[in-house]
């Protein structure tokens, strides 16, 4: 699944993986609600968990491109995500330093998806790392396969709200996306 190959999107091992992603999403989405008086240190923390789950070995996982090697970090300083935000790992992903991910942001990481340092994502945002085959019989229902494809977002860009980013792209520092645009090709920048 992380190399980029196909991989059994129901096998149990990976529902456990997105159930106790589930888990430490809802901590942090509902440690927004101003009635829960979570302070902004304890969201960060609770945010830090999607990405960076105790008892998780991430060891064999790719890196981001800017940090490549076994200390990279996962999330930078200075990031801000508003509830809600969703994913299906959590531990797949990267953010630079100083990047804001706005409300309504879901991304489907069954491989590495790096954002950059100084990123604006708007609201409602799509990022989609994963694909099903096109032929019927490998999509085959809760019994076939999928296929994961990173995505890598360079410093400064801009995305804007409701757009939707697809597995395989690569937007090059300093881009522009407009609202309700479809990326469906990678940019040779």
């Amino acid at each position: 699944m992380l190399g980029g190959e196909f991989y059994q999107l129901y096998h149990p091992q990976l529902v456990d993986e997105r159930d106790a992603c589930k888990a430490r999403l809802y901590r942090f989405n509902n440690a927004n609600n101003p009635h829960n008086g979570a302070s902004r240190e304890e969201r960060a923390r609770l945010f830090r968990e999607i990405l960076e789950p105790p008892n998780v070995n991430t060891s064999n996982r790719s890196y981001h491109p800017s940090n490549a090697g076994p200390d990279s970090v996962r999330l930078g300083t200075g990031v801000v995500v508003e509830a809600p935000f969703t994913c299906d790992y959590g531990f797949n992903i990267d953010i630079g330093n100083d990047t804001v991910i706005s409300a309504g942001c879901t991304i489907s990481d069954p491989c590495n998806i790096s954002i950059g340092a100084r990123c604006i994502l708007g609201p409602n945002v799509q990022i989609y790392g994963n694909g099903l085959p096109s032929d019927p019989r490998m999509r085959n229902g809760s019994k076939g396969n999928a296929i994961g494809k990173r995505i890598w977002i360079e410093d400064d860009c801009f995305i804007g709200g409701n757009a939707t980013i697809l597995g395989g792209v690569h937007i090059g520092k300093g881009s522009v996306v407009g609202a309700g645009a479809v990326v469906t090709k990678v940019s040779l920048l």
